[in-house]
C-alpha cells in the first residue's frame, strides 16, 4: 500500500509538472534525478565508459559577500573579491548545448553581483533547471518578484539555525529577523501570484553551535510553509580546516533520529547529505564528476565538494583547466580529465579529491 501511495504521488508530480514546465524542462528533470549520484552500478559503469559530456554544472558568478560565517573559508581568505563578467558567463552557458541543470552558488552572494537577474534570466530562457542555495539576506523587493516572474527553479534557504541568537554568532553580519521575514514575503507573493516557484527548501550546516537546534529546526521551517512542500537538507561541516575545526562535529546519531521522529510528525521531507553519513562509500562509485565546478576566475574543478576547505590556491593549482583560456570541451576531452577520470574508474584517488567529503579516500594498507 505504501508504494502504490509513493507511486501514485510521483504520477501526480509528473503530470503537474508536464503541464506547468513542458516536455523539455521536465526531461531535464528526470535527467537529473536518474543520473546523478545514481547508485545503480549499471548506470556508474556506464558514465565512466563513456564519460558523455556533462548535463549539469555549477558556475561561480562572484565570491565577494557581505557576511563573515564562523565557518565559511570566504572570512579567512587574503584573495582579492572576483566578479565573472556575463559576457564570460553566457560564453560558458553556451559550451554546453545541452545543459540540463545549472548551480549558481560559489564562495560568495550570488545577489551582489550587479548582472545576477540577468544571468537566471539567460539560463531559464534555456528551459534549464536553475538550483540555488542562498542566505536570503537580499531576496527582497524588486529581487523576489523577478524570481517569481522568472520561476526559478529551486532555492535552499542557507538558516543554519532554529533561533536568532545561534543564527547571527554563525552567520555574522546577517539578521535573522530580515532573512526570516524575506523568506516569509517570498512564500506569501508565490500565492498572491498563485504561482508554484520558486519552491523553496531549506539547508542546515550542522556544527557543534547548532546541532542540539536540528529538532527545533524543522518547527520553524514547519511554521513558515505550514508544511506545505517542506524539505530541510542537513550537511556537516564538508572540511574542517584549521581556522573553523573547533566548530566541527559529525552529526550524532541520536540527533538525527530525533529530528527524523520531528519531520515525520509536521509532515517535513528531512534529507541527509552525502557527507553525513560516517561510513563513505569507494570512490569508484562517485558521479559528481559529472557536474564540474567553475570558479568566478575560470578554474575548472571536477566538483563542488572540495569547497571549503580554505584550499583556495591548491584547488587552482590542480584544476584541470581554465575555461578563460581554454574551451571546455578541450578541458573535458583533455588528458589530465582524461587521467582524473581512469583514476576514479580504478578505484585511486586523484589529487584533486584528496580531501573529499563524500566518499572513502584513505588510502588502502
Amino acid at each position: 500500500m505504501i508504494k502504490l501511495k509513493s507511486l501514485a504521488a510521483k504520477v501526480k508530480r509528473l503530470r503537474f509538472l508536464l503541464t506547468n514546465k513542458g516536455l523539455k524542462w521536465t526531461y531535464n528533470y528526470l535527467h537529473l534525478c536518474f543520473f546523478y549520484n545514481t547508485t545503480n552500478s549499471f548506470l556508474n559503469k556506464y558514465l565512466y565508459r563513456f564519460t558523455p559530456y556533462p548535463s549539469y554544472i555549477e558556475i561561480e558568478v562572484t565570491t565577494r559577500c557581505n557576511l563573515r560565517c564562523i565557518l565559511c573559508e570566504h572570512t579567512y581568505w587574503n584573495e582579492p573579491s572576483t566578479d565573472m563578467s556575463f559576457k564570460n558567463f553566457r560564453k560558458i552557458v553556451d559550451q554546453f548545448p545541452r545543459l540540463k541543470w545549472i548551480g549558481l552558488t560559489g564562495i560568495g552572494e550570488s545577489f551582489l553581483h550587479k548582472d545576477f537577474l540577468e544571468m537566471l534570466s539567460y539560463v531559464k530562457s534555456k528551459s534549464t533547471y536553475v538550483e540555488l542555495y542562498d542566505t536570503f539576506y537580499f531576496i527582497e523587493g524588486k529581487v523576489a518578484e523577478k524570481l517569481v516572474e522568472l520561476k526559478v527553479d529551486r532555492i535552499f534557504v542557507s538558516l543554519d539555525a532554529a533561533t536568532k541568537k545561534t543564527y547571527e554568532k554563525i552567520r555574522v553580519g546577517s539578521d535573522f529577523e530580515r532573512v526570516i521575514n524575506n523568506v516569509k514575503n517570498l512564500i506569501i507573493l508565490k500565492e498572491r501570484k498563485k504561482i508554484h516557484w520558486p519552491e523553496i527548501c531549506f539547508h542546515f550546516v550542522v556544527q557543534k553551535n547548532n546541532y542540539l537546534e536540528m529538532p527545533l529546526f524543522i518547527e520553524l521551517v514547519h511554521s513558515l510553509t505550514q508544511g506545505t512542500n517542506s524539505v530541510v537538507q542537513f550537511s556537516r561541516m564538508l572540511h574542517w580546516f584549521e581556522e573553523a575545526k573547533e566548530e566541527f562535529i559529525e552529526v550524532p546519531q541520536e540527533i538525527i533520529q530525533e529530528t527524523e521522529d520531528k519531520g515525520k510528525e509536521l509532515g517535513v521531507k528531512v534529507w541527509w547529505n552525502l557527507d553525513v553519513p560516517q561510513d563513505k562509500p569507494p570512490i569508484s562509485r562517485c558521479t559528481a564528476w559529472t557536474m564540474p565546478f567553475i570558479f568566478a576566475t575560470g578554474h575548472v574543478i571536477p566538483c563542488c565538494a572540495g569547497n571549503e576547505a580554505n584550499r583556495r590556491d591548491f584547488q587552482k593549482e590542480h584544476s584541470l583547466g581554465n575555461v578563460f583560456k581554454t574551451d571546455f570541451r578541450d578541458i573535458w576531452t583533455g588528458e589530465k580529465y582524461k587521467k582524473f577520470r581512469s583514476m576514479l574508474r580504478k578505484g585511486e584517488i586523484p589529487i584533486q579529491c584528496k580531501d573529499c567529503p563524500l566518499f572513502n579516500v584513505e588510502e588502502p594498507r
